[in-house]
């Protein structure tokens, strides 16, 4: 099993559209299973759930797997097959459950390494890896900027996207977007990077050597993975950016999508506020610092705008997670 994981809009997609590419790997829409539907408790102690409420999870995970997570799950449409796995699923805990549910459906597309890439994941990385001895975990990393530039961009994919972001989807991903909070969160995930690439079943992978390098990048984490390196893996096609309509019949990789955020698409003070935060961590990755430093007024402007959208940020995102007090205590680590 392969999970994808790093800060969200750094290439996660990507490399999880380029292993499915291989003829022995499925890859999985993001499923957001751990940290939204359990919590690390859950995923160490394995606890027994009720089989109504088993059900449910793996009706909502078949949803979204046979769609997408914005996909509502369907009353009954799922259930046959939900019982149909529970049935395989030696150990009553959800855990297993949603391991089973993934062998079942990686067995009837005709291949046999199932891969997960649900970029929030790299905060539970170290109780998943123990939970899954035999699987191997890829952590992507981005220059900040480009993200940032990114995340500014991602609530326009409910006009540009061929399956379009639901307009709930596209104003929380508008509201969750301050350049000190997406910057902090970018720090946060840097730091866990650095600690999961210590582990022997786990590769840090930058996404512009990804870019520039796909072939050796991708040998790396076969050689992990214990699969063959397939030339087809990376002819993928060239949809998912933020400010690009989807070009689902051109492949390969575009290698100009490194540089994407100095066209502008970020002001100075985003840029100088980005480069602050993340400073120490910019420096372990190899990224050079472009920004100006701010006036005062301008810091001061930036400041009640990162307070207010906070605030509204936390409001519509309290649901996404089973334990929101582990789930801030974690970012702030």
């Amino acid at each position: 099993m392969i999970f994808i994981v790093g800060n969200s809009r750094s290439g996660t997609t990507l490399l999880g559209r380029m292993l499915d590419n291989h003829s022995n790997v499925r890859t999985f829409e993001e499923l957001h299973f751990f940290e939204q539907m359990v919590d690390s408790k859950t995923i160490r102690e394995r606890p027994n759930w009720p089989l109504d409420k088993r059900r449910q999870v793996i009706e909502r995970l078949l949803t979204s797997a046979d769609d997408n997570v914005f996909a509502k799950v369907k009353p009954g449409h799922f259930t046959a097959e939900a019982e149909e796995i529970l049935n395989e699923t030696r150990a009553p805990d959800i855990v297993s459950a949603y391991a089973t549910m993934l062998d079942r459906i990686t067995r009837r597309s005709g291949k046999t390494v199932p891969c997960e890439q649900t970029p929030r994941y790299l905060y539970v990385a170290e109780e998943i890896l123990e939970a899954f001895p035999d699987a191997v975990m890829v952590c992507m990393v981005r220059d900040p900027r480009a993200v940032l530039a990114s995340q500014k961009n991602k609530w326009r994919r409910y006009r540009i996207a061929r399956d379009r972001m639901p307009l709930f989807w596209a104003l929380r991903a508008w509201v969750n977007y301050h350049p000190k909070t997406m910057a902090l969160m970018w720090a946060s995930a840097s730091r866990r990077a650095r600690q999961l690439q210590k582990h022997p079943r786990a590769i840090v992978i930058q996404y512009e050597k990804l870019l520039s390098d796909p072939r050796s990048q991708l040998k790396a984490i076969c050689e992990l993975a214990g699969i063959e390196f397939e030339e087809e893996m990376i002819q993928v096609a060239l949809i998912g950016s933020s400010t690009a309509v989807d070009k689902p019949d051109q492949l390969g990789v575009d290698a100009s999508r490194v540089d994407a955020w100095r066209n502008g698409s970020l002001t100075p003070s985003e840029l100088a506020i980005c480069e602050a935060t993340t400073a120490k961590e910019m420096a372990y990755w190899g990224y050079t610092p472009v920004a100006r430093p701010m006036t005062a007024p301008v810091r001061v402007f930036h400041t009640v705008g990162f307070m207010v959208k906070s605030g509204t940020a936390l409001l519509l995102n309290v649901r996404r997670f089973k334990n929101l007090r582990e789930t801030i205590k974690r970012r702030l680590a």
